[in-house]
C-alpha cells in the first residue's frame, strides 16, 4: 500500500505506512475527551498537544525527568553559580543582583541556598542545593554585594578536590569561576607564599623589642590630646557664641573671657617639647619648639605683660585662629593613639594649615607691631646693663627683633608640614621585590635590565645576584636601589 500523509500537530506532516499504524484503543473512563477526533499522535508530542486535557496511562512514567540531585525541583528557579577552590576553602559566586534575605545553610554536607533577587529569569525567588564531594564545616560566610553573592566554605581537611559535587556529572547551573581559578600547583605556590609572608612577619615582629609601657604611653598621649581638644573647643565655641551675640563688641573683651583657658592649654603645650625630647613621640624637635615658644611669647609676654594690649581687637583673631587649628590637630593625634584613621579628618589636619598658618602669623605680627609703642612708653621689661655701660635696652627692641624672626622662622614649620602632607595625602609609591640570579653576566647588566622593567615603581627590596668567579666559586652580591616615580 502506498504511503499516506498523516496530519498530527498543526503544520506537522508525517509520512508513514498505514499498515504500521493502529488506532489506540481507549477503555471507558480513561479520561479522553468525548466528541473529539482521535488523532494518531507520536508519544513525543503528547505533552505539547494535550496540556492537561487528555492523558494516557503509562505515558507520564515514560517521559524523561528534568531534575537533578544537586538542583532544586523543576518548578523553582536556579541562579548561575561559579566556583573555585583552594586547599582550605571553597568559593562560590552566585549571579544574583539585589539579593534580599539570603538563606544559606549547610546540613548533612549539603549547601542549601534560597534568596529573593534579580537573576536570569527576572526578579524571583532562586534556590539551589549542592552536595559537596567531601566534608566541609557547617558555617558558611556570605558577603552580599549589589551584583552578586560571594560564599566562602571552609573544608574539614586541607587538600585539593578533584571536583566540587559528590555526583560525577556537573549540574547545569554550576560553572568554574575563572576570575579566581587556580591549578593545584599554582594554589600550592600561593599557599607557600602566604606561609612565607606570615613567617617573615613573625620574625620581623620578634626583632622589635616589646615595650612593657606601650599601653601606658598610649593612654597618656590619648588623655593629653583629649584635654587639649576639649580646652581649645571650649575657647572656639565661647568666642563663636559671643561673636553672634555681641557682634564686634566681643573683639575687645576676648582676652578677659578666654584667657584662663588659653593659659592652661598653652602651658600644657610645653609637654609636647618634653614628649619629643624623651622620644615618646617621633617628631622633629625644632618645629615644635618654634611653635610653642612663639605662641607662649605672644600670650604670656606681649598680651599678658601690659593691660593695654588685652583690650585690642587683634586678640580675637589670634585666639580664634589658634583654636581653629587645634580643634582638628588634637583629634587627629588622639585617634592615632588608638590606631584609627578618619580620612576626612586627616585631609583637614594636613590642609587647613595652608590658609590658617599665614593668617596666624599675620595676626601675631600685628599684635607685636601694636605692642611696640606700648612697651616703649611703659618701659616694661626693659634691660639695664651694669656699669660702666649703664645702658638701658627697651623691650621694644626685642619685639622688633622678634618681628623679623616671625617672618623667617615659620619657613621651618611650613617645610615640615608640607612634607607631612605629602606623606599622608600624596600618591603612594608602588613597591616591587625582585630576586634575580645571574651566572654569566655581570651584576650591572642585570640591574639595568631590571630597572628598565620596573618602570616607575619604587624598588625598595634587595636584589641578589650570583656570579661565577674564576676559581669556580660563586659570589653573591646584593644591590639595592630606591627611586621615586618618574625618577
Amino acid at each position: 500500500m502506498a504511503p499516506a500523509l498523516w496530519e498530527g500537530l498543526p503544520g506537522e506532516r508525517l509520512r508513514a505506512p498505514l499498515r504500521h499504524r493502529r488506532a489506540p484503543s481507549f477503555p471507558p473512563g480513561d479520561g479522553t475527551c468525548p466528541g473529539r477526533r482521535r488523532l494518531r499522535v507520536p508519544l513525543s508530542c503528547l505533552p505539547a498537544c494535550l496540556p492537561g486535557c487528555c492523558s494516557i496511562p503509562g505515558v507520564a512514567s515514560k517521559m524523561p525527568s528534568s531534575g537533578g540531585s544537586s538542583s532544586s525541583s523543576s518548578s523553582s528557579l536556579t541562579p548561575q553559580v561559579h566556583w573555585a577552590q583552594r586547599h582550605r576553602e571553597l568559593y562560590l559566586r552566585v549571579e544574583l543582583s539585589d539579593a534580599q534575605d539570603p538563606d544559606i545553610t549547610i546540613t548533612d554536607n549539603v549547601l542549601h541556598f534560597k534568596a529573593q533577587g534579580h537573576g536570569a529569569k527576572g526578579d524571583n525567588v532562586y534556590e539551589f542545593h549542592i552536595e559537596f564531594l567531601e566534608p566541609v564545616k557547617p558555617q558558611p560566610v556570605c558577603r552580599v554585594t549589589q551584583r552578586q553573592l560571594n560564599i566562602t566554605v571552609k573544608k574539614q581537611e586541607s587538600h585539593w578536590w578533584e571536583r566540587l559535587t559528590k555526583q560525577e556529572k556537573r549540574p547545569l547551573f554550576l560553572a568554574p569561576d575563572f576570575d579566581r581559578w587556580l591549578d593545584e600547583s599554582d594554589a600550592e605556590m600561593e599557599l607557600k607564599a602566604k606561609e612565607e609572608e606570615r613567617i617573615n612577619k613573625i620574625n620581623f615582629e620578634n626583632r622589635i623589642p616589646k615595650d612593657p609601657f606601650r599601653h601606658l604611653k598610649r593612654g597618656y598621649l590619648f588623655m593629653y590630646n583629649l584635654v587639649q581638644f576639649l580646652g581649645f573647643s571650649w575657647i572656639f565655641v565661647n568666642m563663636t557664641v559671643r561673636l553672634f551675640m555681641l557682634g564686634k563688641d566681643s573683639f575687645f573683651d576676648t582676652f578677659h573671657a578666654t584667657s584662663d583657658m588659653m593659659y592652661l592649654c598653652q602651658t600644657l603645650a610645653v609637654m609636647e617639647i618634653v614628649n619629643a625630647l624623651i622620644g615618646l613621640v617621633r617628631a622633629p624637635l625644632l618645629p615644635i619648639l618654634l611653635q610653642v615658644f612663639g605662641r607662649n611669647f605672644i600670650l604670656f609676654v606681649v598680651l599678658g605683660g601690659v593691660e593695654e594690649m588685652q583690650s585690642k581687637a587683634v586678640v580675637f583673631f589670634v585666639f580664634y585662629i589658634w583654636s581653629l587649628v587645634e580643634i582638628f590637630r588634637y583629634p587627629f593625634y588622639m585617634l592615632s593613639c588608638i590606631d584609627i584613621e578618619w580620612k576626612v579628618l586627616t585631609w583637614i589636619r594636613y590642609s587647613i594649615w595652608i590658609p590658617l598658618y599665614p593668617l596666624g602669623i599675620l595676626a601675631e605680627a600685628v599684635t607685636v607691631i601694636q605692642a611696640i609703642p606700648v612697651f616703649s612708653n611703659t618701659g616694661r621689661f626693659g634691660l639695664t646693663l651694669p656699669s660702666p655701660l649703664s645702658l638701658t635696652i627697651p623691650f621694644s627692641v626685642v619685639l622688633q627683633l622678634y618681628l623679623v624672626a616671625l617672618f623667617l622662622g615659620p619657613f621651618v614649620n611650613f617645610r615640615h608640614l608640607y612634607k607631612q602632607r605629602k606623606r599622608h595625602l600624596g600618591p603612594k609609591k608602588r613597591k616591587i621585590c625582585i630576586r634575580a640570579v645571574r651566572t654569566t653576566s655581570p651584576p650591572e647588566v642585570s640591574l639595568s635590565k631590571i630597572l628598565a622593567l620596573a618602570g616607575d615603581a619604587d624598588l625598595l627590596a634587595p636584589v641578589f645576584f650570583t656570579s661565577h668567579e674564576e676559581d669556580g666559586s660563586q659570589k653573591s652580591q646584593e644591590v639595592t636601589r630606591s627611586f621615586a616615580p618618574g625618577g
